[in-house]
């Protein structure tokens, strides 16, 4: 299999909708019945979503009865997930350029 690009991982989590995938299944395994009644958005959207994440090797999925069940491809992304969550919440999202500086005093 091929190794997993950084410019691969940033771009999955550069969208909403994946990102809020892969924080599910950073908590658990799912089917994609389950990640829809997680996730605002409709089952082909989630499908696409998934497979997206699948051919960017992120999760991985195997087949649980009439289930497809999904789940993070190595559990150090769970790292990745809680590094940026908590960065994210650190920064302040006001603009410090130079020009609103100014405005500011």
């Amino acid at each position: 299999m091929e190794k997993i690009r950084d410019i691969n991982i940033y771009k999955m989590l550069s969208d909403e909708i994946r990102l809020e995938i892969l924080k599910l299944l950073s908590t658990k395994d799912a089917s994609v019945g389950e990640i829809i009644g997680k996730v605002n958005a409709d089952q082909p959207l989630i499908s696409h979503k998934l497979k997206e994440l699948r051919e960017n090797g992120l999760v991985i999925s195997q087949r649980s009865g009439r289930n497809i069940i999904y789940s993070l491809s190595d559990k150090s992304l769970n790292d990745v997930l809680n590094i940026t969550e908590s960065t994210g919440n650190k920064i302040d999202l006001a603009c410090n350029c130079a020009e609103c500086d100014l405005e500011d005093k």
